[in-house]
């Protein structure tokens, strides 16, 4: 036979045999195979040679001892058994609300007050008015207030150096939010509680939780954006009036001409913002802007609509002048009758005071 004829499977079969029994004198191979020619078995050897060479045999080194890795993870976990992990996880978990109801037993009308943009801490705050404002509030009865968001300052955090013009630090801002929750809670004067960017979302991006939630918790209803109020009003017997109001500190739409624009929005794309199943708010407040404002939809009582934009403390700040304007103060105040569906918009608490009593505050004393 010549060297191109093919190797049949079991005289190559005893080829490597020999050769891994360490036979590898090609004479010596070429003596067990008669019927084939000197080179055929050369070639063919010298090629189970490179063959070996290049894909040698790992031999384990001798009187080494393995490592026992105990029971190995499994490679996969069946979807539903992730699923299984989920729901365990979730199920101690209390998720956000964005509908409450809060019911006031009233024998007369009742004034809220829609404050927001304190940023107490902050060096451009008129604390003055701020002071008089939550003064008024402690002292007067029926009047309540609901926070919409930015009590806090919280600039330290801020990533412009230009606008990090605080002048207490964070523990003495966190120390502040806290009482001025607790205080007006134990007061009976605080309905509710919105997250602002300045006193939850630079917290929640530095520190991974919002400090205002955190102080709100367990204390008052507090909502992380979009809010719905029921806002319950209870008379002696028995009957209620109920006003739904819709609060967030602030919205994806705004107009530099138009403060009431995110709350005129919210109107408009009520099923967006609270559900399909919730009757339009009679009223809608925002804040953010510092801009405040106040309008009144609706001839009548029953298809009256207040559309409400919060003004701030924070009146002299040069980064909001650079980028937003010139902020201004404004609390604006509703009056919300108990034994009838009618409520009255104000633009200060004063005239809500005056509408409510029949003479000035400042009078009182």
């Amino acid at each position: 036979m010549s060297a191109k004829t093919p190797w049949r499977e079991k005289d190559e079969l005893l080829l490597r045999q020999l050769m891994a029994s360490g036979v590898t004198d090609i004479p010596e191979l070429v003596n067990a195979f008669p019927h084939r020619t000197f080179d055929a078995v050369r070639i063919k050897a010298n090629k189970i040679k490179r063959e070996a060479s290049s894909n040698p045999v790992r031999v384990p080194i001798p009187e080494h001892e393995k490592p026992d890795y105990g029971e190995p993870p499994k490679e996969s976990i069946d979807v539903l058994a992730w699923c299984d992990r989920a729901i365990t996880r979730t199920a101690g978990h209390e998720p956000a609300k964005d509908y409450y109801r809060v019911a006031i037993k009233a024998r007369r009308p009742i004034a809220v007050m829609f404050s927001a943009d304190w940023h107490f801490g902050g060096l451009n705050v008129d604390y003055v008015s701020l002071r008089q404002h939550y003064q008024f509030l402690l002292n007067e009865p029926g009047f309540y207030m609901s926070l919409v968001g930015d009590i806090g300052n919280i600039m330290n955090l801020h990533r412009t150096a230009a606008a990090r013009r605080d002048i207490l630090t964070i523990d003495e801002q966190a120390e502040f939010l806290h009482n001025v929750i607790y205080q007006t809670v134990d007061a009976g004067k605080l309905l509710t509680v919105n997250s602002g960017n300045h006193d939850d979302e630079f917290t929640e991006r530095s520190a991974g939780f919002g400090l205002l939630k955190l102080m709100a918790k367990g204390k008052v209803p507090y909502f992380r954006g979009h809010g719905y109020l029921d806002l319950a009003l209870q008379t002696d017997d028995g009957a209620e009036v109920v006003y739904p109001i819709g609060l967030a500190h602030k919205t994806r739409f705004s107009s530099f001409m138009n403060p009431l624009h995110g709350a005129k929005r919210m109107e408009q794309m009520t099923s967006g913002f609270f559900g399909i199943n919730r009757p339009i708010p009679r009223v809608f407040v925002t804040a953010h802007r510092h801009d405040p404002a106040m309008a009144t939809e609706g001839l009548t009582p029953e298809d009256r609509i207040i559309h409400v934009a919060c003004g701030t403390f924070n009146t002299d700040c040069p980064f909001s002048q650079r980028y937003f304007g010139q902020g201004r103060i404004g609390v604006p105040t509703i009056v919300f009758h108990p034994d009838r569906r009618e409520h009255v918009g104000f633009p200060t608490p004063w005239e809500a005071y005056r509408y409510m009593n029949g003479h000035d505050w400042e009078d009182a004393a």
